[in-house]
């Protein structure tokens, strides 16, 4: 399986207009994901060809934007409690780390 991966800061939406600033969800940016994100040999190796055959095109950037809409949708912020079935967050550390196996 390839991997994408990248480190983002948990940022927190609160209750607007709730004068103890309820907590209404916690969510992470997603940035626009390039080659520096992936597991390029996993990608070059991959058992779907779609993937093997364009890891070090110029179309990757493309593949990597279809892969982002397939999993998160045409936004651009994942809510840590909506993840998505092959998406991995580890947020243990100063940053999460966000995981995605395709």
């Amino acid at each position: 399986m390839a991997q994408i991966q990248f480190k983002a800061k948990v940022k927190t939406m609160e209750i607007m207009g709730d004068t103890d600033n309820s907590l209404a969800y916690e969510y992470i940016q997603i940035p626009k994901l390039t080659s520096k994100h992936c597991d390029m040999q996993a990608f070059r190796t991959h058992k779907n060809h779609r993937y093997s055959g364009f890891a070090n095109s110029n179309m990757f950037p493309g593949i990597l934007a279809g892969i982002k809409k397939e999993v998160f949708g045409n936004t651009d912020t994942l809510k840590i409690d909506k993840i998505p079935e092959n998406v991995t967050i580890d947020t243990s550390g100063f940053l999460a780390i966000v995981s995605i196996e395709v």
